[in-house]
């Protein structure tokens, strides 16, 4: 039953996500912030919380809350960073959620941002493979795509599957991204342009991984009685949230096709959503590779094993997902949060799906590692 304490998006400011030389990771944030704050009117939020996987390494900056508030002019706010490889917009999102809930803070800013494409060569590839386990994976050679690569591999084995089954994902995920203004690329695959893609990452191709890219994210969080009475937009309430892990390494997990954290996460947010799955309009499913899609799928119960790239009528990366927008690693889950928000408010533009009322949203780390959800769903009042 909803109440007055009912907690909403209020803001969204998004930075398109693409390669972005011109623009320092600081001001980069600093303008999501400030359009995300005026998107809300502008309330004046207590509290900045930034996800962000790299900085530290790419960006050579820790820190980063203290110094995107100060660049944003949100002086003296509470503000700290968050890292959950590519769950850390997410749990941004999650831990302003938390915040506004509890009642310590009336409003709060959760920010995804990630500098990827000014570093040259392969420095931003090794960096992200320090999500694998350094001890055990990494120092033996595998890499994020190579993981991804062996889980592709194992699940066409499985389920005695040819690699054309991992096209549907892309050819969804890029054609949703031609309408959204903020993507990477606006370009329309072809079973001709799949076909002939390069296998550099055999079985996955080309277009089954998500490119690393620059961008920002921001959602101002608040209760529903602290918005402003002439406030524009319709007021997108979050029912639910869970954070959940599983093996970070495959080689401890039981069953190698099982996502158990994106499992785990997804009952619990629906359990404190007290909705099933059937009342869940769009889903947004994490699409880093397109495998991640397909056992993200399995996972969370929308296909038997072994069938989550068939087909199933229902809506996914209805803004085109990591896929088709371009993956800003630490801001990807946040991009996510924004983008159905933006489906619920009928915001989306060329991207609107009709009718929109709830949304499921759920972001990784790793290859399966961690999984932040959010099911976001239409204010009524």
């Amino acid at each position: 039953m909803r109440t007055d304490n009912d907690i909403v998006i209020a803001g969204i400011g998004l930075y398109p996500v693409g390669e972005h030389w011109e623009i320092s990771l600081r001001t980069m944030g600093a303008r999501a912030v400030r359009a995300a704050i005026a998107d809300s009117g502008g309330l004046q939020p207590q509290g900045l919380f930034v996800g962000n996987a790299f900085a530290s390494i790419l960006s050579h900056q820790t820190n980063l809350a203290a110094l995107i508030a100060d660049e944003a002019g949100l002086t003296g706010v509470e503000a700290c960073s968050f890292e959950a490889a590519g769950a850390s917009g997410g749990a941004a999102v999650r831990a302003a959620y938390l915040a506004v809930k509890s009642g310590f803070l009336d409003c709060a800013v959760a920010l995804g941002i990630e500098k990827i494409t000014e570093n040259t060569g392969t420095k931003a590839a090794e960096t992200q493979d320090l999500m694998l386990n350094y001890e055990y994976e990494t120092t033996a050679g595998m890499t994020i795509p190579s993981g991804a690569a062996l889980l592709a591999r194992r699940y066409m084995v499985e389920y005695g599957l040819e690699r054309d089954v991992l096209d549907c994902m892309s050819l969804n995920a890029y054609s949703q991204a031609c309408g959204n203004p903020n993507a990477f690329y606006h370009l329309r695959l072809n079973d001709e342009k799949l076909l002939h893609q390069p296998l550099s990452n055999a079985p996955l191709g080309m277009f089954d991984c998500a490119a690393l890219a620059d961008g920002a994210a921001a959602l101002v969080i608040t209760r529903t009685d602290k918005l402003y009475e002439k406030f524009e937009h319709l007021p997108v309430r979050i029912i639910g949230s869970a954070n959940a892990i599983a093996p970070l390494s495959l080689h401890d997990r039981r069953n190698l096709l099982h996502y158990g954290a994106c499992a785990a996460s997804a009952e619990k947010a629906f359990k404190h959503a007290d909705i099933p799955q059937r009342s869940v309009d769009i889903w947004e499913v994490w699409d880093a590779f397109s495998i991640d899609a397909i056992l993200t799928r399995e996972a969370i119960g929308l296909a038997p094993s072994g069938e989550g790239w068939k087909a199933d009528g229902r809506y996914y990366s209805s803004m085109g997902g990591c896929l088709g927008r371009g993956n800003p690693l630490g801001a990807s889950g946040a991009y996510q949060v924004a983008e159905a928000a933006l489906q619920i408010r009928g915001e989306a533009g060329a991207c609107q799906i009709q009718n929109v009322r709830t949304a499921f949203v759920q972001c990784v780390g790793g290859l399966g590692g961690t999984a932040v959800t959010h099911i976001l769903t239409l204010n009524d009042e």
